[in-house]
């Protein structure tokens, strides 16, 4: 079945590819001033846990999301760096990247009763991207950066209000919507590393 997500996968002049481009070492930059660009290796990559609490938006009634698996494929995709187990005689100017979705919800509502009276609680998707820059021999760390994306509330009410909504039996946002939001945010972060690098 094909994704319907195709952000940052779309064209090769998108900033989402050029950014990995330069990342991996092959930028026009160092060819121009023939200065060579640090080699990027992927470090760490992981999804952090979340609370038990956080995981009832992955709860349906005849079908279950696993998010942390979905969203830990779809970051190994995007980061497709070589590992830093294969540099064998690191370089100074050698670099490793550690990624992670430190916070993700994909959304939903809960009502709360006291008494007769009912209070709704909201929380809309979103995903939460941290990345680590160092060098690989020092260690010593050139950059951290932290990248959330959410969806927009007239979009999680459309959503909420839809009919999908009443009748699936689904979730109400499944691993396709956080897929979106990942590469959004994955791309403002590639963005972020290109400039420095």
């Amino acid at each position: 079945m094909q994704k319907n997500v195709q952000i940052g996968r779309a064209k090769s002049s998108s900033p989402f590819n050029s950014a990995l481009y330069l990342l991996k070492g092959n930028g026009v930059f160092g060819k121009l001033f023939k200065k060579e660009k640090p080699r990027v290796y992927l470090g760490t990559l992981a999804v952090l846990p979340r609370s038990s609490f956080k995981k009832i938006d992955e709860l349906g009634l005849f079908h279950n999301e696993n998010l942390d698996r979905s969203l830990h494929d779809n970051l190994k995709e995007i980061f497709s760096l070589p590992g830093i187990e294969s540099n064998e005689e690191p370089r100074p100017t050698d670099l490793a990247l550690d990624v992670f979705i430190s916070n993700y919800q994909s959304g939903g509502e809960l009502s709360v009763s006291l008494g007769e009276i009912a209070f709704p609680f909201y929380w809309r998707p979103k995903v939460e991207v941290r990345t680590r820059l160092y060098e690989i021999k020092s260690r010593n760390i050139k950059s951290i950066f932290s990248v959330t994306e959410k969806l927009p509330w007239l979009r999680f009410f459309s959503r909420m209000l839809s009919l999908r909504a009443a009748f699936s039996f689904k979730p109400f946002f499944d691993k396709h919507d956080m897929e979106i939001l990942l590469y959004k945010a994955c791309q403002k972060q590639l963005i972020k590393l290109k400039n420095k690098i």
